[in-house]
């Protein structure tokens, strides 16, 4: 067989002849509906012979029995591609379905206009033996002025220093745009016009609507004017296909996600391979970061996954110490950064990162080492 084949697991008879017809009627005949299962469980057999073929798994019978089966199937066949159906969505189900490691959920009356463009981005991936998808860095932030927005920067420019592949940073600070003040960057595009394409995000989108701060250090700057994006109108799916569009465009996505909702700050922990929780040495700032740990774990985020980071680090003088911060949030990797003023404010006024502006400080190493850590356990994970 020269196409890719398709294995598709549902209770549904009607479905299974509606994907058949579907893919037999399509131009392009590289995609075959090898083999139907009724139960999850059957396709270990047909992925032992075919271990990178494309899975649509209907979860509709029994969306929680559905959903833990795929989870243990997905970590044993890294090389298939697993698409969600059902005739119902929820943005806890959708996010449930990304745990387990589905790639996309589709509405089963959308099949026809998602699952098309779908299968084409699989085909173009090609025969590979495993897909390596970039990582999403998520920065979250205690208080305002804890330096959430420098930290996501300077460490977005050392990993693209100490991996030599283009970089994205993503503004998501909707009430000042920091970023993009920052650097002094003023963008064509911003992440509502990305959002507001619906079907049609993918990486090419991405990196087209990015603005170039270096030739591989790219920034899509923040909607903070835009009132579409003030308001809760914006869909998951489109949130969820635009993350998955920068994993596939560049090698780390550093999210600066200093206020964000709920439901994002949600789909950031299910997403994201590391989460820094920027704060300073106060007592209100580590409350804060202890909140958010504690609501990242319970959205499914591990704590090998979550790194505290104290920034503006003192180690003489301040009002909690290191080792009461560590028994304060109940994890032993705490990370910081030191407080240099004079650099980091410099570095600010003239719209450079640290790399540029102070090569040789201390502060810089700091960030370098930062970037190190995370580059070295995602290399470990692969």
């Amino acid at each position: 067989m020269s196409g890719r084949s398709v294995l598709l697991s549902t209770k549904e008879d009607a479905f299974a002849k509606k994907l058949k017809v579907f893919l037999e009627s399509r131009k392009n005949k590289t995609l075959v509906l090898q083999n139907v299962c009724k139960e999850i469980s059957e396709l270990k057999v047909y992925l032992e012979r075919t271990p990178n073929a494309i899975v649509v798994v209907d979860i509709d019978h029994n969306s929680s029995e559905g959903l833990k089966d795929l989870d243990e199937i997905t970590s044993l066949y890294p090389e298939a591609h697993f698409v969600v159906v059902a005739s119902n969505s929820s943005e806890e189900l959708i996010l449930e379905a990304m745990r387990a490691g589905a790639r996309y959920f589709i509405l089963k009356n959308r099949i026809e206009m998602k699952l098309d463009g779908i299968m084409e981005h699989f085909l173009s991936v090609g025969f590979k033996k495993a897909y390596s998808p970039g990582s999403i860095i998520s920065v979250f932030s205690a208080s305002g002025g804890c330096g959430a927005t420098t930290v996501a920067l300077n460490l977005a420019n050392e990993l693209r220093l100490v991996t030599g592949k283009t970089v994205l940073t993503v503004d998501l600070d909707h009430n000042y745009g920091a970023v993009s003040n920052y650097l002094e960057l003023s963008g064509s595009y911003s992440l509502i016009d990305v959002l507001n394409r619906g079907e049609q995000i993918d990486k090419n989108l991405v990196m087209s609507s990015a603005t170039n701060y270096l030739k591989d250090f790219h920034v899509l700057t923040s909607p903070a004017s835009d009132e579409h994006f003030l308001s809760n109108g914006f869909k998951y799916s489109n949130l969820i296909a635009f993350f998955e569009a920068c994993r596939q465009a560049y090698k780390y996505t550093v999210i600066d996600a200093p206020r964000v909702s709920e439901d994002v700050a949600r789909l950031l922990a299910t997403i994201s391979e590391v989460q820094l929780i920027v704060f300073q040495q106060t007592v209100k700032d580590i409350k804060i970061a202890r909140s958010i740990i504690s609501s990242l774990t319970r959205w499914g985020a591990g704590p090998e996954r979550i790194i505290p980071l104290a920034n503006k680090f003192r180690r003489f003088g301040p009002l909690v110490t290191l080792e009461d911060t560590k028994d304060v949030l109940g994890l032993d990797n705490i990370c910081y950064i030191r407080n240099d003023f004079r650099r980091v404010v410099n570095c600010i006024n003239n719209g450079e990162l640290l790399a540029q502006s102070a090569p040789w400080s201390g502060v810089r190493r700091e960030f370098r080492k930062l970037a190190a850590r995370i580059y070295t356990k995602g290399e470990k994970q692969q």
